[in-house]
């Protein structure tokens, strides 16, 4: 049976909120350095972004010793991760209510939401090794980069080459057999820098279903290149490429009797390659700069039962790009167009229906992006953009975004935009033999969003408060659990009437000391759609409830840390599909804490030693019906570097 599609396994899971003021604190001239290139079509100082923006920097990840990015997701406002099952389990990451489709994924600029995984990130493809930095820019963003930008955008930044070579390398093992060790390094000249990155893990997995006792293991290896030419000084050249290949176990759901997954010799077998080439040009005194970009993703993605193919889907994405930033006194004005074609292709076995299939669609684009900064203590983002898609009516998408800074430690901001997601491949297209059937006429999904924050400085900048508050009109919203008398399948359907999500994210952290810190946050989510008979029905796994309490402490002259990070996921709902006649059911999933532990320390400047415990009140939680997740887990190992 194939992997469960992800139009039925919807997955949320829990939430922290890390105070983006942290960095945007006006009065501070390195915090005005700290410069984002995620929240405009160019970058744009931190302090001078009105959406609610969190960065988490290479520090960050190597303190946290976190192996996937979604461990530190889950320590982000509005954010709820899920995983279905086991370590290098389907993922998924919704942001303040929405879709798992809703969040753009960047990386190094090229769009990596899967076509053939219904336009969803493959979070449990992405570890931490090579990463250098992750902008997260919750609201709408379709202005500016398009479908899938409908509530956040996430850019993960790999890391790149310097004037000074160095290498470092580190090797970890621990609980279910897990072992994991990476190489990166980096070098280059006064014009030229060399990046590389080789990562490989292995885990014998836990096991996923509630009954039996087999396990579900997994591997993953990522390996990464980019360079840099500057051959003049207002001349610069790019290109970058990374590469995954993972493998996982999964246990198939038991539709003729218990309805739940069940122990089977069943993987998915994927694998992912990105690439990315660039020109810079600067004229007029570098008053105007040139930008000429190629991008691609290309994915392929097998499930496998007792180790043959059984079906796939594979797509791959380019997009051509040119854009001009042109300064304009103290303002910014942005113009752009760009070209993107798309692939999709399903391969299955023919039966009482055919899955294979090739499909594809293009779309063009104008977008224009102006930074307002001429107004005293304000700044003002306000973008368009025009789609001209061969699938789908043309449509325009716009934001204004504001930033004012009230005094050196009080921040305003304000959000209104617009959001438009595309029917997926699958929605329209895909079929899978006994449960779905695509439907071609869906229309795209609409949204407008509202959000309002303040960031709080107080005592001498020791402690940070942020609060912000959203709301979102989501119309012709698709739902994939529609039942077709004519099939007898599930097909996807838009719903009439409007879906709403609604919330509130505040965060608190006090810097205790210079080396002692903590940090609390609570998220509230109210998130409902429609049901058949026209009423408001709660959304399936997004808890109403969630937060998070943190610490941090250096000691022994900074040379060793300790973290500790308790994230709480409230209850919420999920659906169960009994065996047939049996109708389907809305379950409850039941509230969880999650205690982490990371203690490092420096033996010298180049070599750290680090343990970590996950898990450690041994939590038996589901974040998807039926799927166990792992209990008590512990990890040790150490870095070293070289250079640099």
């Amino acid at each position: 049976m194939p992997h469960p599609p992800l139009f039925v396994y919807l997955v949320n899971g829990i939430v922290f909120c890390a105070p983006a003021f942290g960095q945007t604190n006006a009065a501070s001239t390195e915090e005005i350095d700290n410069i984002v290139v995620s929240a405009s079509r160019s970058p744009i100082a931190q302090v001078n972004i009105g959406s609610s923006v969190t960065v988490i920097t290479r520090e960050q990840i190597e303190l946290r010793q976190a192996r996937y990015v979604t461990d530190l997701l889950r320590s982000v406002p509005g954010f709820t991760v899920s995983h279905v099952g086991t370590t290098g389990s389907q993922t998924q990451v919704r942001v303040r209510g929405s879709e798992a489709n809703h969040v753009l994924v960047l990386i190094d600029g090229v769009r990596a939401n899967d076509p053939a995984s219904g336009d969803e990130f493959r979070w449990e493809l992405l570890s931490t090794s090579n990463i250098e930095r992750i902008e997260i820019v919750r609201g709408p963003q379709s202005s500016l980069w398009g479908s899938d930008a409908v509530s956040a955008v996430v850019h993960v930044i790999t890391r790149s080459g310097s004037d000074r070579p160095g290498i470092n390398a580190y090797v970890e093992g621990g609980s279910n057999s897990t072992l994991n060790g990476g190489l990166n390094g980096g070098t280059g000249g006064d014009t030229w820098s060399l990046a590389f990155g080789l990562e490989r893990l292995d885990t014998g997995g836990t096991n996923i279903s509630r009954n039996g006792s087999e396990d579900d293991e997994s591997d993953m290896t990522t390996a990464s290149l980019s360079a840099q030419l500057q051959p003049s000084g207002n001349l610069t050249l790019k290109f970058g490429l990374r590469a995954v290949d993972a493998y996982s176990q999964f246990d198939p759901v038991d539709f003729t009797v218990s309805g739940l997954p069940e122990d089977g010799d069943a993987a998915s077998d994927s694998e992912r390659f990105y690439w990315n080439a660039g020109v810079t040009l600067s004229t007029f005194d570098g008053r105007i700069l040139h930008r000429i970009d190629a991008r691609s993703l290309e994915s392929d993605n097998r499930n496998l039962i007792d180790g043959s193919l059984n079906s796939s889907t594979a797509s791959d994405r380019k997009t051509f790009a040119y854009q001009a930033d042109i300064q304009v006194g103290e303002n910014l004005l942005t113009m752009a167009i760009e070209h993107e074609r798309t692939r999709f292709e399903q391969r299955g076995t023919i039966g009482f229906g055919d899955p294979n299939q090739d499909q594809n669609m293009r779309v063009n684009s104008v977008i224009a992006d102006f930074q307002g900064k001429s107004i005293d203590r304000l700044t003002w983002l306000l973008s368009a953009r025009y789609d001209d898609n061969s699938d789908f009516d043309n449509a325009v998408s716009g934001r204004l975004s504001l930033a004012y800074h009230f005094s050196n430690t009080t921040l305003i901001r304000a959000n209104v935009g617009t959001g438009r997601k595309a029917p997926t491949f699958t929605e329209r297209f895909g079929f899978f033999p006994g449960q779905f059937i695509g439907n071609p006429d869906l229309k795209p999904e609409k949204s407008i969003s509202y959000d309002v924050g303040i960031d709080q400085m107080l005592l001498n900048d020791t402690v940070e408060l942020q609060l912000a508050v959203y709301y979102q009109d989501l119309e012709d919203e698709i739902n994939g659990f529609v039942f077709d008398p004519d099939t007898f399948l599930f097909t996807a359907e838009n719903v009439d009437g409007a879906s709403t999500r609604k919330g509130l994210e505040m965060s608190a952290t006090l810097n205790f000391t210079e080396n002692l810190s903590f940090g609390g946050t609570y998220t509230y989510t109210d998130s409902t759609e429609k049901d058949g008979l026209g009423g408001d029905v709660r959304e399936l796994r997004r808890p109403r409830h969630s937060g998070s309490l943190n610490s941090s402490y250096r000691f022994l002259d900074e040379r060793a840390n300790l973290i500790v990070v308790a994230d709480y996921g409230g209850t919420s709902t999920d659906i169960f599909f009994p065996p047939f006649p049996a109708p389907l059911e809305i379950v409850s999933l039941e509230s969880y804490w999650l205690l982490d532990l990371t203690a490092s320390y420096y033996i010298n400047q180049n070599t750290n030693i680090f343990v970590r415990g996950n898990n450690l009140l041994d939590e038996d939680y589901e974040q998807v019906f039926g799927y166990r997740t792992p209990g008590r887990s512990a990890y040790a190992g150490f870095r070293v570097s070289f250079g640099k």
